[in-house]
């Protein structure tokens, strides 16, 4: 079983929160995720009261990546399999 939000540090859900609160960027040709707009992180952190900060930036780099590397393997995954259907005309 997957452990709950509440059984991790406070900079650790701080930074999925924070995670969850930004949008995403995309470059616009390939359509590959980018990361997080993070020009509203600095407003957010001083909002919400972010009692650690370096250590939720940690974290929230860290969740950053893994996200977009999920992301964007599933893109990756979708157009080699377009490319493939269409190589063999259907």
């Amino acid at each position: 079983m997957p452990p709950s939000m509440e059984s991790f540090p406070q900079e650790v859900r701080d930074a999925f929160f924070l995670h969850q609160m930004l949008s995403d960027k995309w470059e616009g040709m390939s359509g590959f995720h980018m990361g997080k707009d993070v020009s509203a992180l600095g407003t957010y952190l001083d909002l919400y009261e972010i009692k650690n900060p370096k250590q939720t930036m940690y974290f929230f780099k860290h969740i950053e990546n893994e996200h977009s590397q999920l992301i964007n393997e599933k893109i990756k995954k979708k157009q080699e399999a377009q490319k493939h259907r269409v190589g063999k005309g259907t």
